[in-house]
């Protein structure tokens, strides 16, 4: 596809030659000879490369490049000037001017300027799209995790807060690394802090530093973590649980950008983008009065739901796959199987641990099967006494329980696609004549 300049040069014989140069190399050139009628053209529309000289009618080229950058930042910026400066090369630079280019230039130099800023475009969009896939790696996912992957991929470049709500153990932590590392902060600090983790007095000390002499044991300066984080990432785990002195005081960095650590008071000024978990519910927290609404409110901007395990559907068997694997490489156990009759058991297991018990469990049953095979025996105990049936009396034995759980897939499915058995096998990952045969074996009707 061909990349869109917007040219603006007030000396006509300049435009045209420059025009004629880039369109030549299939460049699609628009040509202005002051900033207004480009800035129009650009409210209508957008353009990859802005290539402007420094002296115009009206405002400056300096000034026309802040415009385009409010109005569409990822649009490209050039500097044309006849009087090459040091100072003005570098104020260019500062106003987020690729490349500056002096008065009078060859054909050849300004394509060749041109095609550097292309390149480099290009580069930063492959690094962008490796980025998003590296983000996303970590998380395991089928279609309830969709939701939560959309959200990631919205919101993970912009400066907005995140709150990342979910019982514990769903993996609140990867949606922020995730958030972390795919955004334009992702070579900047990734701070994280667990509120709960800290008493009120060290936990004020750790987010704003503190002053030399401001406490007992405080014999010299240190910076706190907002400064560690600037220009990149901030987490604040179980948010939930921070002291309410210091919802405060967070609230007012939020609010203002700034900290002043313990016992100063100079204010300093912080550019940090904050995440924000918990597990606890907050409406709850908020009715006891145990967190400000205000603040509530401030870290609420984006939220993003976690679903707990036992929601997830099919996720639990990529999510054992997974963590099998894993531990197997880990431990030098390559190639252990899961039994499916294991697989079945975990299956219709509750998970109330979520994720986090999951890979325990699959760490403590690589280390136990010692013949390469995942079997029952091997699971904990509280897995193996999970009721495969509802019916009272006496439990199911583990083949009626298996029966039954491949029943109750077998319905949903057909269920979820309209009763058309090849989408139905491809939903639960076996073949149409696998699935004629389930449903005969099982007695369920088409």
């Amino acid at each position: 596809m061909s990349k869109s300049i917007i040219l603006v040069e007030d000396e006509l014989s300049i435009r045209i030659g420059m025009q004629h140069t880039l369109s030549a190399e299939s460049y699609l050139v628009e040509s202005f000879e002051d900033a207004d009628s480009a800035l129009q053209a650009m409210g209508a529309a957008s353009f990859d490369l802005l290539i402007t000289d420094m002296r115009l009618p009206g405002i400056s080229g300096l000034e026309l490049i802040d415009k385009v950058k409010e109005l569409h930042p990822s649009t490209g910026t050039m500097l044309i000037t006849a009087f090459p400066e040091i100072e003005l090369a570098v104020s260019a630079m500062r106003h987020g001017a690729f490349d500056f280019l002096c008065k009078p230039f060859s054909n050849e130099g300004l394509l060749i300027a041109v095609e550097r800023y292309f390149n480099y475009h290009d580069l930063r969009l492959e690094n962008t799209r490796l980025k998003t896939s590296a983000g996303l790696d970590a998380m395991i996912g089928g279609q309830a995790m969709q939701p939560v992957f959309e959200r990631i991929r919205a919101v993970a470049d912009a400066c907005t807060p995140v709150l990342v709500l979910g019982p514990s153990g769903t993996g609140k932590e990867l949606v922020a690394n995730a958030l972390h590392t795919m955004s334009s902060r992702s070579g900047k600090p990734f701070i994280k802090v667990n509120c709960s983790a800290l008493p009120e007095q060290l936990l004020e000390s750790e987010l704003f530093g503190h002053e030399k002499g401001a406490f007992t044991g405080a014999h010299k300066r240190r910076i706190g973590k907002f400064e560690a984080a600037n220009q990149g990432t901030f987490f604040f785990d179980e948010v939930g649980d921070m002291p309410l002195a210091l919802q405060v005081k967070l609230l007012r960095v939020l609010e203002d950008g700034e900290i002043t650590r313990v016992g100063g008071n100079t204010p300093i000024k912080v550019d940090v983008r904050t995440i924000f978990a918990t597990a606890k519910d907050i409406d709850k927290a908020l009715e006891e009065g145990s967190f400000r609404e205000d603040l509530y409110y401030r870290i609420n901007v984006v939220p993003i739901n976690l679903p707990p395990l036992r929601e997830r559907g099919d996720d639990k068997i990529k999510l054992m796959q997974h963590f099998l694997r894993l531990y197997a490489d880990k431990h030098r156990k390559e190639g252990t199987l899961l039994s499916p009759e294991a697989q079945a058991a975990l299956m219709v297991y509750d998970f109330p641990g979520n994720i986090r018990e999951l890979r325990n469990i699959m760490e403590r049953s690589v280390l136990l099967a010692q013949d390469g095979v995942v079997r029952l025996g091997h699971l904990p105990q509280r897995v193996l006494g999970e009721e495969l049936d509802s019916q009272p009396g006496k439990p199911p034995s583990l083949e009626e329980g298996v029966r039954e759980y491949e029943r109750k897939r077998i319905v949903e499915a057909l269920e979820q696609t309209g009763n058309r058995k090849q989408l139905a096998a491809g939903l639960l990952g076996i073949s149409r004549k696998v699935l004629w045969k389930k449903l005969k074996e099982l007695g369920i009707s088409a």
